[in-house]
């Protein structure tokens, strides 16, 4: 009988270590859910989205003198906004294609703008001085 009751005794005591010790786990332990396959997938998206958005930046910086290659930069854009119209997956996407779209376009204005402004630089500045260029015999 006394034999029982330490045996009983003992495994009460280990049940209550092990009960201290995971409440103790627990209380300290954060658990952090695991993304379901859907998430990760988002995440995986968002990912490729952030490398494509980098890539696209470097080459906007390289053409940015170039109204010609950024018009193939807005035709690039609006081919991927008429796919990935009315995916509902694809908000941020279309989002930053739309904005590189303005952004381009209002580049290539000012490009339009300043290459005018230089050329009326250039005619008023023939008309300020045109003898100067053909005194020379």
């Amino acid at each position: 009988m006394k034999r029982a009751l330490v045996i009983a005794l003992g495994v009460v005591a280990a049940l209550a270590v092990m009960l201290v010790y995971n409440v103790w786990r627990g209380e300290t332990e954060v658990l952090a859910p695991q993304p379901g396959p859907v998430e990760q997938g988002r995440q995986a998206l968002h990912a490729q989205f952030e490398q494509s958005a980098a890539r696209e930046a470097q080459i906007e910086k390289t053409y940015w003198d170039h109204p010609e290659k950024l018009q193939v930069l807005i035709q690039s854009h609006q081919k991927r906004v008429a796919e990935l119209d009315g995916n509902p997956a694809a908000g941020e996407l279309l989002a930053h294609d739309k904005d590189a779209i303005t952004r381009l376009q209002n580049r290539i204005t000012a490009i339009a703008a300043q290459r005018q402004a230089e050329a009326a630089q250039a005619t008023a500045a023939e008309q300020a001085a045109p003898g100067t260029a053909s005194t020379k015999p």
